[in-house]
């Protein structure tokens, strides 16, 4: 299992679109053949997959971002800002390649302001 995104969520990614790695691009690799966006399902640790849209930029810097059903996982998941995403990468028989996503909330240190 490859580790894609581990990142924790920003206004952006909460309200527009999630912010994609361009170093992990290489895992989308119709991408690499001059295609600008690729569907892909992801699964969640529910057993729920979601429908998201990997693009990038046709000019300039890539920029990658993922949109789809990635603002309805937000709502249905409660996710705030301090949260963390988590999607991997994994190749099993016959070379069939999946994807899986996590989330995890922040945790507040309650004892951080402690004297």
């Amino acid at each position: 299992m490859m580790e894609l995104i581990n990142k924790i969520l920003t206004p952006t990614d909460l309200k527009n679109r999630l912010a994609y790695p361009t170093e992990s691009l290489w895992a989308f690799p119709i991408l690499t053949e001059g295609q600008t966006s690729v569907h892909f399902e992801a699964r969640d640790t529910a057993g729920i997959d979601w429908n998201l849209k990997l693009s990038t930029r046709t000019h300039g810097h890539p920029k990658p971002v993922i949109t789809g059903d990635w603002l309805t996982l937000v709502d249905e998941k409660g996710l705030a800002v301090g949260d963390r995403i988590i999607l991997t990468r994994e190749v099993g028989e016959g070379n069939e390649v999946r994807y899986n996503i996590r989330t995890e909330r922040k945790i507040f240190n309650v004892w951080a302001n402690v004297q």
